[in-house]
């Protein structure tokens, strides 16, 4: 009877589960779609060569912050930078952002596209808001004290990408990127301190800017 039984229920099982790896097969397929990378923007744009040119109060230590950050995204991407184009267009570096759209008419974007041979240009300017920002907080309590030091740092980013063939404005528009660093020192009944060192106000910079960047969805 056992045997009987066992010779029976084989096929029943093997029906059974057929349908039930259909369906897993078909949710692994969808999942594994949904998960696919999207390609930014500019990826989508099938851009090769890009103009970068950056107004901020710190420009030559930003650039190549922006610079890295773009290329390791956009590999294949020849970037050309701000001394290379405001050489080719006659703007001293140190430009204001209203200044340099004015520069950015027809006639020069061709000669960018001609020579040194730029598809787009992304004109960025970048405005950092008062010095970081410091708060503090005291906790006492009878098994541990602590105290917080937090500093903060936001940008405003401006940006606007344009088809140097067509002067048309591709891409326009602005990203909020912020950064923070938290020490704290804590005190117990054993007598037991942890202190975090708080980053310099460059690395805050730097952290806010690519945050800023991200939000763009450009790169």
């Amino acid at each position: 009877m056992l045997g009987g039984n066992q010779t029976f229920c084989a096929p029943s099982l093997r029906r059974f589960l057929r349908p039930l790896v259909v369906v897993f097969l078909l949710v692994f397929l969808v999942a594994s779609s949904g998960c696919q990378p999207q390609l930014s923007q500019m990826a989508r744009l099938g851009v090769k060569s890009l103009g970068l040119i950056i107004e901020a109060s710190q420009a030559q230590y930003l650039e190549p912050v922006i610079t890295t950050y773009i290329q390791k995204r956009l590999p294949e991407v020849g970037i050309t930078g701000s001394e290379i184009i405001c050489d080719r267009l006659g703007i001293p570096l140190g430009f204001d952002y209203p200044s340099l759209l004015g520069w950015l008419d027809s006639r020069n974007l061709l000669e960018l596209r001609e020579n040194p041979g730029i598809e787009y240009l992304a004109a960025i300017s970048i405005a950092e808001a008062e010095s970081p920002r410091h708060t503090t907080s005291l906790t006492i309590g009878t098994e541990k004290s602590e105290f917080r030091l937090s500093q903060y740092k936001t940008v405003t980013l401006h940006y606007r990408i344009i088809d140097t063939s067509t002067g048309e404005t591709v891409f326009s528009g602005e990203a909020t990127g912020k950064s923070s660093d938290i020490a704290d020192l804590k005190v117990g009944t054993s007598g037991t301190k942890v202190g975090i060192q708080l980053a310099d106000e460059k690395g805050l910079l730097k952290e806010a800017v690519l945050n800023a960047l991200k939000e763009t969805g450009l790169f």
